[in-house]
């Protein structure tokens, strides 16, 4: 393994100077830390000062800790830097044969391209407050393409992403918290809006939500539905585009949700022209990040959802994470906007209701039954940005309510404070 280098040293290095003005509100954290379960080498902090640029506390902040959901922050770091915020992923419909006054003489594919909000209208209702590409839609302008007879089947095609169902290293359990894997999925794969069942084979289930839709919409399919790989000779007929990619990370990070974060992975891989694996994704997400001044000696990023439970990332890495991203004017507003708030929205909605943290902590939570986590930023009372990442891992059971306390106070302190500049 390769040694670890001193975070201290690191930031030293790009210009992050510790000062002693800081250490009123050093002590103030460590004393909250001190006092708590979670002051062990098993727990990682780390706050960084952005506007005075400089450290103000970190404790065990190199150390190489299961992250769980805050791997997001890689996933959404790479997809909006690499891909772009205005980025917009589609699903196609292509058609095989004839088509002859209006009748087509062979199937329709629907075809994948990596989008993971492509739902019906209810669901995306539900799930995205309509921010979704919708199964109608595409119906709909299959129809407008004059097709309004189909002698055989809708086929749903999903080579544009590898159909590895799930991520490495991932419990068996996880079936619960991510639905099967797919460049072609209807409503995330899910029976319906908050259920933790799936099916198994999702371009068979999104092509037959895809026909009913097609019938309900007047176009008549005498055919089933199935799954396979469209021919080259099939023709486009239409597609429909998803929400830009700001968007889509806002719906992965506010509720946290695994399948977009394991989709969108993939999809960070086939923008950089290489097959949609989860492997890829996570090679080029570390070469995006690693492009930007993050150093990753010794983490290990397996996956895009933080499920993995050989996934390690460190205190300090997040932090640098959070700094660098901030210096990326091209995504950084729409980055830190797709994070929870605090009292407000997503994973932190029941967190911070009151207090000055409250509506104005950006952060991303991560638990597992050995973690619990919060990284992001908040603003002090007299203006300064602070970043933060508070990593506690406890194995083989956390104390979810006691480490969510711990952080809550650490964030309330760091939004009430007043830095010296």
């Amino acid at each position: 393994m390769i040694p670890r280098i001193c975070l201290v040293a690191v930031l030293l290095t790009l210009g992050f100077a510790p000062a002693a003005q800081a250490a009123t509100l050093a002590e103030q954290v460590a004393s909250i830390v001190g006092h708590s379960s979670f002051a062990g080498s098993t727990n990682g902090y780390a706050v960084y000062d952005v506007t005075a640029r400089r450290l103000v506390y970190t404790r065990n902040a190199p150390a190489e800790l299961k992250p769980a959901s805050n791997m997001k922050l890689t996933t959404t770091a790479a997809a909006l830097g690499r891909m772009g915020p205005g980025h917009r992923l589609a699903t196609h419909v292509f058609a095989s044969g004839t088509l002859s006054g209006g009748v087509l003489h062979g199937n329709l594919y629907l075809v994948g391209g990596g989008d993971p909000s492509f739902s019906t209208a209810a669901y995306a209702a539900q799930a995205f407050k309509g921010a979704a590409s919708r199964d109608g839609v595409l119906a709909v302008a299959v129809r407008s393409a004059g097709i309004h007879s189909v002698t055989g089947a809708v086929l749903g095609d999903e080579s544009y992403l590898s159909n590895a169902r799930t991520g490495p290293y991932w419990k068996a359990s996880y079936w619960q918290d991510c639905a099967p894997l797919s460049a072609l999925s209807i409503n995330e794969d899910l029976t319906s809006y908050g259920s933790i069942y799936s099916y198994h084979n999702p371009p068979v289930r999104a092509a037959q939500v895809f026909r009913a839709a097609l019938v309900g919409n007047g176009v008549k399919v005498a055919g089933g539905a199935g799954a396979a790989t469209r021919p080259s000779s099939a023709r486009p007929i239409a597609s429909e585009q998803s929400p830009p990619m700001y968007r889509l990370t806002l719906e992965m990070d506010v509720p946290s949700d695994n399948y977009f974060a394991e989709v969108l992975n993939r999809d960070i891989a086939k923008a950089a022209g290489r097959p949609g694996t989860t492997f890829l994704g996570r090679v080029y997400t570390r070469t995006y990040l690693t492009s930007i001044g993050v150093g990753l000696t010794g983490a290990e990023l397996l996956d895009g959802s933080g499920l993995s439970v050989r996934d390690r990332l460190s205190a300090g890495q997040i932090m640098e994470l959070l700094l660098r991203v901030h210096d990326r004017p091209a995504y950084s507003w729409w980055f830190r906007n797709s994070l929870p708030v605090a009292g407000v929205s997503g994973t932190l909605s029941k967190r911070m209701l009151t207090g000055p943290a409250h509506g104005n902590a950006h952060a991303k939570t991560g638990t597992l039954d050995d973690a619990s986590n919060l990284s992001g930023y908040v603003t002090s009372r007299n203006g300064h940005l602070l970043v933060f990442s508070l990593l506690m891992n406890h194995g083989p059971l956390i104390n979810v309510t006691a480490a969510q306390a711990t952080q809550d106070r650490i964030v309330q302190l760091l939004a009430g404070s007043s830095p010296p500049a």
